[in-house]
């Protein structure tokens, strides 16, 4: 599950960003060098089509199409191992993984609706490795001229490419009528006012961002932080690279209290970055739908059964955190047992049940998808490129973090969904005797938290199925396969089936309330 808001993430030695970059290029030579098997793999440029390596810890559970605890805790501890590092989207062992994800699929029964005939869809990926630390320098109304500190007085979002600003004069606007009617790339933006003040201005304008100026600066910590060297590396769609983004600058302590006070009048940011394409896949699988007798129409209508499989990486480079040099027992791994590889395996194990099953009604497409965690990016580029047409997608059902029982909604066995109160789904399992509860933590916005939230802004309903109790152990390394409850998994993936099956067979269509739908789908 994304955060609510970018997280700041820690320096790493560039070195380490080498030894990366050199293990993944490794990796790939020896996936290239495979031999033949039942599963092709590795769609990507300059690159032959191979089978994954054969791994004896990769084997799958026995196969079995009831939903069980036992397969369950399976692909848990094998997505939550230490040995894949925390999954983090473009890593050597997150192509491990979606190999892991393919062949579960292709057990099933699914078919493959990846690139070139296999479960394998190639998400285009671009890593930024800096080589210095950012320069921000600043000028005040009085002429003093500061340079401010990366971490100490500054906290940074960048786009990526190498880049000096020069001089941008500083706009301070508080109310949309200071807003230019034109975007300008010769200023920085300091837009004063709440976050909903923020994107109302802008959508006003017809902006969903300040991408088209030359800087956004945004109030941080009132006191100073920590200096910090580079840039952590930072991975991003590369279906991005070229589009216009404004970097984003918060200032803190001193600065942030001159920028409030309107005492500064301009900024310049100066870095060097390199950006590099990375590969990454989706995992993507389809039962195709048969229809009914009185509808046969449904087997052109679609339901998109999603999780993501992707977390954070780890504390020493890939993660959101650093563990020094000298404390080799600190545990590294941003397992992400809960999140998400519970919601992976309630997907495989509804795969498998419902391709064991007679075939569905509707057509279903199994996503499971890559960079949520880094802004939804595989469920986008899905979107963009989808197995089957947006048009006749009917709805998207995600899961996310369903390994522990959720007191609020009634504990072991129950899910809740997101975005209840938005659409009839909710109200017709209601109807049919299917037990899945209303979100009760509206404040926490789950709703635009998860993959599901990529349908919606398509305009096609999207909701997630989840359990998550606000426990301690999200993005944190304590988020271990050993603190699931199995036995909750499997009552409420057994649950989740018959709701799932309720959108397959076509009895159940779900649809906007009023007032809830999003922009028409394009």
């Amino acid at each position: 599950m994304i955060h609510p808001s970018p997280s700041v993430r820690q320096p790493v030695r560039a070195e380490r960003s080498a030894l990366r970059i050199t293990s993944f290029l490794c990796a790939c030579a020896a996936l290239a060098s495979a031999g033949p098997a039942a599963l092709a793999a590795l769609p990507w440029a300059g690159l032959e089509r191979s089978a994954p390596p054969a791994r004896s810890e990769d084997a799958l559970p026995p196969a079995d199409p009831a939903v069980t605890a036992a397969a369950l805790e399976h692909h848990v501890r094998f997505l939550a191992a230490d040995e894949l590092r925390g999954r983090e989207a473009a890593s050597p062992e997150a192509v491990r993984a979606a190999h892991y994800l393919a062949r579960a699929l292709e057990r099933a029964g699914c078919a493959p609706a990846g690139d070139d005939g296999t479960f394998l869809q190639k998400v285009p990926m671009i890593r930024a490795l800096h080589s210095a630390p950012p320069r921000l320098q600043v000028w005040t109304a009085d002429g003093e001229e500061i340079e401010a500190e990366y971490g100490v007085d500054f906290d940074l979002s960048v786009r990526g490419e190498p880049r000096s600003s020069g001089r941008l004069e500083l706009l301070l606007v508080s109310q949309l009528e200071q807003l230019p009617e034109e975007p300008d790339a010769g200023l920085a933006l300091f837009l004063e006012g709440s976050m909903g003040d923020r994107r109302r201005w802008l959508a006003e304008r017809g902006w969903s961002d300040a991408s088209a100026f030359g800087l956004e600066v945004l109030p941080g910590s009132s006191q100073p932080g920590e200096a910090r060297g580079v840039l952590a590396p930072r991975l991003a769609s590369g279906a991005a690279r070229g589009e216009p983004r404004a970097d984003r600058v918060r200032l803190r302590g001193d600065l942030r209290k001159l920028l409030e006070q309107g005492e500064i009048e301009a900024l310049e940011l100066t870095y060097a970055v390199e950006v590099e394409d990375v590969p990454d896949f989706n995992v993507v699988a389809r039962l195709a739908g048969a229809g009914s007798e009185a509808a046969p129409e449904l087997a052109r209508e679609v339901v998109v059964i999603s999780a993501h499989y992707d977390h954070i990486g780890t504390t020493d480079g890939h993660g959101e955190g650093h563990a020094p040099e000298d404390a080799p027992e600190v545990d590294t791994v941003f397992n992400g047992a809960d999140d998400d590889a519970s919601g992976v395996a309630a997907v495989l194990e509804l795969a498998e049940a419902l391709a064991a099953g007679p075939a569905p009604a509707r057509t279903v497409i199994f996503l499971l998808a890559t960079g949520e965690e880094k802004g939804l990016i595989g469920t986008k580029h899905y979107i963009e490129h989808p197995a089957e047409p947006l048009a006749q997608t009917v709805t998207n059902l995600n899961f996310e973090m369903i390994g522990r029982p959720d007191a609020s909604v009634g504990g072991a066995g129950k899910l809740w969904l997101s975005g209840f109160e938005r659409t009839t789904l909710g109200p017709a399992w209601a109807e049919a005797g299917i037990e899945i509860a209303p979100d009760q933590r509206l404040e926490q916005n789950f709703f635009e938290r998860s993959d599901n939230y990529a349908f919606v802004l398509r305009g096609i309903v999207g909701q997630t199925l989840s359990s998550y109790d606000m426990h301690e152990d999200y993005h944190r390394v304590s988020d271990e396969a050993d603190t699931l409850d199995y036995e909750h998994m499997q009552r409420a993936v057994r649950a989740a089936l018959q709701a799932t099956r309720s959108l397959t067979s076509g009895e159940v269509t779900p649809g906007w309330l009023p007032g809830m739908k999003p922009d028409e789908r394009r």
